[in-house]
């Protein structure tokens, strides 16, 4: 899941750069954290000036994990069954493009049967008019351990309802099945 820093057809044109940057280091690097690393250098170099946050994730072959590693992006949040639904622990480094120097972090967690997770985009939340951390409160309690299309309902009529949104607004919801 990606922002691009901006708006219109050059903010697009990095996106798919960034895009397809990712799917190639992906091919070649198994940690979230090594692939955003590459990602930021290839920022750097190509793209100077540009910043973007990017979260991403993977899910382990045995479907067991996730592990994720994010680059000024918010964290996604998780609901287990039975549990009430939480931002996963991970810990952000500075949007690509911020400095060279950059040390992206992978964190893992236990994506039990059952679990949804849903990342997303911070068009979804921020409002000009709202308190943020009452929208983020509101987004971890729009997200339950459902159906996909059920969160996806939840979480877009919490948050966005009939209200037109001035940012680009993205929403990803898993389920792991049993």
């Amino acid at each position: 899941m990606g922002d691009v820093v901006g708006s219109g057809m050059r903010a697009a044109v990095i996106m798919g750069r960034l895009r397809s940057a990712l799917r190639s280091y992906a091919l070649e690097f198994r940690d979230p954290a090594d692939v955003l690393d590459r990602l930021n250098r290839k920022v750097m170099h190509f793209e100077p000036g540009q910043m973007a946050t990017v979260l991403y994730l993977t899910i382990s072959t045995d479907r067991s994990t996730v592990a994720l590693s994010s680059a000024g992006h918010p964290p996604p949040v998780g609901a287990r069954p039975g549990h009430e639904s939480a931002y996963l622990a991970c810990r952000p480094s500075p949007p690509l493009g911020f400095g060279a120097d950059v040390q992206h972090v992978t964190a893992i967690h236990d994506l039990e049967p059952g679990m949804t997770i849903a990342a997303f985009t911070d068009g979804l939340f921020e409002r000009r008019t709202r308190p943020i951390d009452e929208q983020l409160e509101l987004l971890r309690r729009s997200v339950s351990a459902g159906r996909p299309e059920d969160v996806l309902n939840s979480v877009m009529s919490s948050l966005v309802g009939t209200h037109v949104v001035e940012d680009d607004t993205a929403l990803l919801v898993l389920r792991r099945t049993a």
